[in-house]
């Protein structure tokens, strides 16, 4: 568990939050993704909120997680708790793996494998425009927080940049990231 009220709260905070003990792993971990699958309330907040990072000095990514469960007794949210899982990049059970075991692939090669990945999704600022500012921007294009089922993320565009997305079941808005 984490310290830290019981109600859901930005994307912001959320990372604000996690961010100390990823950066424990590996302090020049890249944000790369962020995510709300529920979208996020009125108020820019979520209950659950997942993080994807680089771990560069670990050839690793991680899925960092902040969430709130629902307390059915208390009819409130619980504390908030953090889950994180570090996979190493290859997969243990990938192609690219089999390859340097077999000896077809040398290990400087799975290394230069790696840094093209990296590269591949750029690192996001952790320094961001917030879900409840962006809020107004999405309102203004019709998307209704209270009203309508939506999920929230990042999103990378070659000409447009970073941006929030809201995705709903007909339609995708954007707003700027930063």
């Amino acid at each position: 568990m984490l310290e830290g009220a019981s109600f859901p709260c930005t994307a912001k905070t959320a990372l604000n939050t996690i961010l100390p003990t990823i950066k424990r792993y590996d302090h020049k971990a890249l944000l790369k993704h962020i995510l709300s699958q529920h979208g996020i309330d009125d108020q820019g907040a979520s209950a659950h909120w997942e993080f994807f990072f680089d771990l560069s000095n670990r050839r690793a990514q991680a899925v960092c997680e902040w969430k709130l469960s629902w307390d059915e007794k208390a009819d409130a949210y619980g504390p908030p708790r953090m889950m994180i899982a570090i996979n190493p990049f290859p997969p243990e059970n990938s192609p690219l793996r089999r390859m340097v075991r077999e000896g077809h692939l040398l290990h400087r090669q799975l290394a230069g494998t790696w840094l093209e990945e990296v590269r591949r999704h750029p690192a996001l600022p952790v320094h961001f425009r917030d879900t409840d500012i962006v809020l107004a921007d999405f309102k203004k294009q019709g998307l209704d927080a209270g009203l309508m089922e939506f999920s929230l993320s990042t999103d990378a565009s070659p000409d447009l940049g970073v941006r929030w997305a809201a995705h709903t079941r007909s339609r995708t808005y954007f707003v700027p990231f930063s």
